[in-house]
């Protein structure tokens, strides 16, 4: 299979002038690309490369392809080849696509009277992108308070810091350990808090991420996961933000409840600056 992709890369590359110009295109997202393109006569497959990486081999009525995971604000070459059953190349295009930024405001306003006792009228959330040079692009998120003020609730550490994966008093007065008490204040539908917390793991990417935190109350471990994922739905960038929770941990957290929404919060872009929320 690799000698395969060898020989369809060298084709592609090497016999541009003896073929003609695939009518096709490349729409960039913050994190991804969407492909479109023309049929074309005899075409038994579609190959997709990014620079001279083998992506995908399509099938003969493929006419779009979605290739996500690409880092945000950067310029990508992607080629698209059709191919008759013989590996020839019939029709190719050689595009170009730079990709944007998930940075920004989010907001998701509750639409009934569930609301927490007043702790969830809304969510507001601020993205930022970061570069670290060992887990590469990610995001920062903020969650923006009543009064504006900001408090990071992911990742809740900065990497390295050596309290992380210690245990913490719910009290705490760390940054951390303030951050994490306001956003679980906010999702906790019940009047007991944990005695204390502690972060087990994060997951990365480059349109979500998540953190694994085991909380203590009475004696008993509860486990919640907290977890992000970056969208496009109908040229809006949208947010979905969701917890769950292992044990009691499950019974006590906020959902949506919004009608039809699910259980996670869909936050969506506001182009507005944070001074003026």
């Amino acid at each position: 299979m690799k000698r395969i992709m060898i020989l369809m890369a060298l084709a592609l590359l090497t016999i541009v002038s003896a073929y003609a110009s695939l009518d096709a295109s490349a729409a960039a997202e913050p994190s991804a690309v969407e492909f479109e393109w023309n049929a074309v006569d005899g075409a038994s497959f579609y190959d997709i490369y990014s620079g001279e990486e083998f992506i995908a081999r399509l099938p003969s009525d493929a006419r779009s392809y979605h290739h996500g995971g690409l880092d945000s604000g950067k310029e990508y070459s992607f080629s698209i080849a059709a191919r008759d059953a013989s590996n020839n190349t019939l029709e190719a295009a050689f595009l170009k696509a730079e990709t944007g930024w998930w940075d920004g405001i989010y907001e998701w306003r509750n639409l009934t009277d569930d609301d927490n006792r007043g702790r969830m009228r809304s969510l507001r959330v601020r993205v930022e992108t970061a570069e670290d040079p060992v887990y590469g692009q990610h995001h920062r998120l903020y969650m923006i308070m009543d009064d504006r003020s900001e408090a990071r609730i992911f990742p809740l550490y900065d990497f390295g810091d050596p309290k992380s994966g210690q245990w913490e008093s719910y009290k705490g007065d760390g940054t951390a350990a303030t951050a994490y008490r306001l956003n679980a204040d906010r999702l906790n539908t019940s009047i007991i808090n944990p005695s204390k917390w502690r972060l087990d793991s994060i997951t990365l990417g480059p349109d979500h991420g998540s953190a694994h935190v085991e909380t203590r109350a009475f004696g008993i471990t509860a486990d919640i996961i907290a977890s992000y994922r970056l969208f496009v739905e109908d040229g809006i960038m949208k947010m979905e933000y969701s917890t769950t929770g292992s044990g009691a941990a499950e019974a006590i957290l906020f959902c949506n409840p919004n009608p039809g929404e699910g259980d996670s919060f869909v936050l969506v872009h506001q182009d507005i600056p944070q001074d003026s929320i």
